[in-house]
């Protein structure tokens, strides 16, 4: 028995091997397959970079052209800035040491200023006043305009000239813009 049992042990170490054959070979098979597909894939992928490689050199170019023209616009801008700055430099300019300083000045001499300003400005509202009577005079040649006793300063109130009493008190140079006299 002990030879038979030899026997069955090794007809079933036959069939273990070729038990264990069967599914190495599976486990080969399947693991072909998979690195099979891995291989597809990244061929596919391959093949699809290779279709987009011509566009991406395209749009390459035309962001190294784009570049190549901002670089000459910069270029251009800091040679112009450096000439403009160098027109500026010779410039007749008063230089710190030449500018009247406002802060140092005394108070009598800022009301004399403030006193000039404020009798340039009459000047220049009684002109643009005296224009625009000439004007309404020359669109109405038909009619004889009467401006005798109007004034710039002068307001309508319930259909009479008068004086505006406010700006007397607020400006108070009206007595500069002699009022009284007609146009």
């Amino acid at each position: 028995m002990s030879g038979k049992r030899g026997v069955t042990t090794m007809k079933a170490l036959e069939v273990a091997t070729a038990l264990n054959n069967a599914s190495l070979e599976n486990e080969i098979r399947v693991n072909a397959l998979g690195q099979e597909r891995d291989a597809r894939s990244k061929r596919s992928v391959a093949e699809e970079r290779e279709r987009q490689f011509p566009a991406m050199e395209e749009q390459l170019e035309e962001v190294r052209a784009s570049l190549g023209q901002a670089a000459y616009s910069s270029r251009k801008l800091a040679e112009e800035k450096a000439s403009l700055e160098e027109v500026l430099k010779k410039a007749d300019l008063p230089g710190e040491d030449k500018v009247e300083d406002t802060g140092c000045l005394r108070r009598a001499d800022l009301l004399d200023r403030i006193s000039e300003l404020e009798g340039s400005f009459v000047e220049a509202f009684q002109l643009g006043f005296d224009r625009a009577v000439a004007q309404l005079k020359v669109v109405n040649p038909g009619i004889d305009l009467y401006v005798e006793g109007i004034h710039h300063l002068y307001d309508v109130e319930d259909g009479v000239i008068k004086p505006l009493s406010d700006f007397e008190e607020d400006v108070g140079h009206v007595d500069e813009a002699r009022p009284d006299e007609a146009l």
